[in-house]
């Protein structure tokens, strides 16, 4: 297609005057656009970003029924955000660029190699109480152990579930299982109590096989969304640690569901209440911080300079973006371009490095965590950022 004809289709979609014909043509230009280079008219009033911002938004709506659509965006201060399009059964993203100088870029397919960077999937490792491990992403769907009255079950959707009596062994409760899920992997876990565990990648879960005495405790390093089983008598808490165990924090659950965020590697914890009521205490060794309890779509927040004495901040958040991760989304809510790589990094199993000086821009939307590497990569090349791939090495560039 010509750029004159391109433009003149453009002119006449923008203003709602195309035939269904001259409708057809263009979609079938925008849907094929990664074959060849994009040029886009210059003689629009506006920036050449309102312009493509205008058209994407359009066409989004125009896409047909059956297709799978995900927003994503990403702010600057001074233009207008873009949408990208997911299309269901499609292996590749369409990407229209133009730089603001007014030259046109080819299209660009972020990542492309011979054997694509997948997604993570159900991966752990468990470790028992005598020191022994078990890879649970390989065991068949079997009883895989027996501690004391308690026997330790991968079902059949590839749960770990904990069977037994508790408190039959006096000793039960010094025996101490540790899972932990890699780079890459993901893992659910019923404890001892019934309490379901999610736990997101790099993510450190250790617990007793048997909660006896006066409280169920639990310790995490990562990231995990918790529903706990109802036991009024037996308290359920979480004591968030970093990667080498030292206290960041404890939350106390009053029979709720709740997302915990506390990687060593993120500035925040992070402590979200999807349902019922938490208090949350940071990790003060001076004891003079005041804990917060959290209601219904709230999260504390404690800034991580190694979690001990700081601030317990509280906000409001929609819950369903916090617990994307667990449903299978990559949700990005103002976040910058480290904060979303470190998010990837740990999704996908790679090495993340920087190069230049980075665009400050903001990111906001959602990706399936299902996307091959490059698939991410190439919506968010729509922004002032570039990837380069080196084996599991990842380049971020400007």
């Amino acid at each position: 297609m010509t750029p004159e004809r391109l433009q003149s289709l453009i002119e006449k979609y923008l203003h709602d005057t195309a035939s269904p014909e001259e409708e057809a043509e263009l979609m079938q230009w925008y849907r094929s656009s990664n074959d060849h280079p994009v040029e886009w008219p210059v003689s629009h009033a506006g920036e050449p970003e309102e312009i493509r911002a205008r058209m994407l938004g359009k066409l989004k709506n125009a896409i047909h029924s059956n297709s799978r659509v995900i927003p994503f965006y990403r702010k600057r201060s001074w233009q207008i955000a873009a949408s990208v399009l997911l299309l269901a059964g499609v292996s590749t993203w369409v990407l229209l660029k133009k730089n603001i100088s007014g030259n046109t870029e080819p299209t660009i397919i972020a990542g492309t190699t011979t054997s694509p960077i997948l997604p993570g999937g159900n991966k752990a490792t468990l470790t028992l109480g005598d020191g022994s491990t078990i890879i649970l992403d390989t065991a068949g769907n079997t009883t895989l152990a027996e501690q004391g009255a308690t026997r330790i079950i991968k079902l059949n959707n590839g749960q770990l579930a904990y069977k037994g009596v508790q408190g039959q062994h006096a000793d039960a409760s010094t025996l101490y299982n540790t899972i932990r899920t890699p780079n890459g992997g993901q893992y659910q876990v019923i404890l001892p109590d019934g309490t379901k565990a999610w736990l997101n990648a790099a993510s450190v879960l250790r617990f007793p096989i048997s909660f006896t005495g006066n409280e169920r405790k639990v310790q995490l390093s990562g990231e995990a969304y918790f529903e706990v089983a109802q036991n009024s008598k037996l308290p359920f808490r979480v004591l968030t640690t970093d990667a080498q165990e030292a206290p960041l924090g404890v939350v106390e659950v009053l029979g709720t569901s709740f997302n915990v965020n506390a990687y060593h590697n993120e500035p925040t914890v992070r402590t979200t209440l999807v349902e019922g009521k938490v208090r949350v205490s940071a990790a003060d060794t001076n004891r003079s911080q005041t804990p917060v309890i959290l209601t219904q779509g709230m999260q504390s927040i404690v800034e991580n300079d190694q979690g001990r004495g700081g601030n317990i901040r509280v906000i409001r958040v929609d819950t369903d973006d916090v617990i994307a991760w667990k449903n299978g989304l990559f949700n990005f809510n103002n976040a910058d371009i480290k904060t979303v790589m470190r998010q990837l990094a740990r999704w996908y199993d790679v090495e993340v490095v920087y190069e230049g000086n980075l665009s400050n821009e903001k990111f906001d939307g959602e990706i399936s965590r299902n996307s091959t590497l490059s698939e991410v990569f190439n919506i968010l090349e729509l922004s002032a950022v570039h990837f380069k791939v080196e084996g599991r090495k990842v380049i971020v560039m400007p």
